[in-house]
């Protein structure tokens, strides 16, 4: 992975740009980048590098995320499997969480992916998906329906630039 320095201004203009252009950007995320830390721009060259990254477990997605169970992207989006990999399916299971998912996978473009942030696994995360690289900490909806398209070869695989917050921001 290849890693390189940014400044906050650089990602809160970056942002903000986004926000101008019509793109959601999560308010939690514009206030990570101003606490005390380092940013960095990560590269995921590859697919694996990409499907390696840790989502999260919460209520709303335990379908997904069975609890003491693996959480890489690879590992949630693999579990679409058994909803025959349609995100309609969980929602009609009464998991509305994943109808943002429906609305991305339904209008996809990768063009419009912009950054996923991460930030490092803490130690709980590190046992339980031993093959995961850094956990989502904000692009949660957008990256398990780029990783289900990935899975399902529904679009070939281009390198992803990743925003990256240490230390860990909760």
């Amino acid at each position: 992975m290849k890693r390189v320095s940014i400044s906050r201004e650089d990602v809160e203009a970056r942002l903000n740009s986004r926000k101008e252009n019509g793109f959601h950007v999560d308010s939690r995320l514009l206030h990570a980048i101003i606490q005390p830390g380092q940013l960095s721009l990560l590269m995921l060259e590859t697919e694996d590098e990409f499907l390696r990254l840790v989502w999260q477990a919460i209520p709303e997605t335990r379908p997904l995320t069975p609890k003491a169970q693996p959480r890489s992207l690879k590992d949630c989006a693999s579990r679409l499997a058994l909803f025959d990999w349609n995100f309609e399916a969980l929602v009609r299971d009464d998991f509305p969480w994943f109808q943002k998912c429906t609305d991305i996978d339904l209008a996809f473009d990768f063009g419009k992916v912009g950054w996923i942030a991460v930030t490092p696994l803490v130690a709980g995360e590190q046992k339980e998906t031993p093959h995961g690289s850094y956990y989502i900490y904000d692009g949660v909806h957008k990256s398990i329906v780029l990783a289900k398209r990935i899975l399902r070869g529904e679009l070939q695989y281009c390198a992803i630039e990743v925003l990256l917050l240490e230390p860990r921001r909760h």
